[in-house]
């Protein structure tokens, strides 16, 4: 089982975990610890299967052909996993149910500062990052 794939805009690359691989085209691999999608790979892989033991997902694009034991939902609504709590300065990411990382962690419910250089991304792009992060590592970057 190969570790971690994301499918997502090339400027976040540096921003990803070290171990993190990104995909710009369909997975290669068949099975992936953490798969994580942003919203219009989401959509442009929605018929391709895909199978991972955790889902990094906005909130709304998951499909029905790809296989996970534990499907992370994220976005600005009240119903996503992991949405902000705050978009001023400080930049809050709130974890609105408790979660396993990869390696069977827990991740509490809890409220988390992101990075300051993300601020320059967007609101998604900051989830998809702070997502990657907590569910590889169960941790967030400097």
């Amino acid at each position: 089982m190969a570790a971690c794939v994301c499918f997502c805009p090339l400027e976040l690359v540096p921003s990803l975990p070290p171990e993190v691989v990104c995909r710009p085209a369909a997975p290669a691999q068949s099975r992936w610890l953490l798969c994580a999608l942003s919203a219009p790979e989401a959509m442009r892989l929605a018929d391709c299967p895909l199978c991972c033991e955790t889902l990094l997902v906005p909130e709304g694009l998951y499909s029905p052909v790809w296989q996970a034991q534990q499907v992370v939902s994220y976005g600005l609504s009240g119903t996503s996993t992991l949405t902000l709590s705050s978009m001023d300065r400080r930049q809050l990411l709130c974890v609105q149910r408790s979660l396993l990382d990869c390696r069977g962690r827990p991740v509490e419910e809890q409220e988390l500062c992101l990075p300051d250089r993300w601020g320059v991304f967007s609101p998604q792009d900051r989830l998809l990052l702070a997502g990657t992060w907590l569910l590889w590592d169960a941790t967030l970057p400097d």
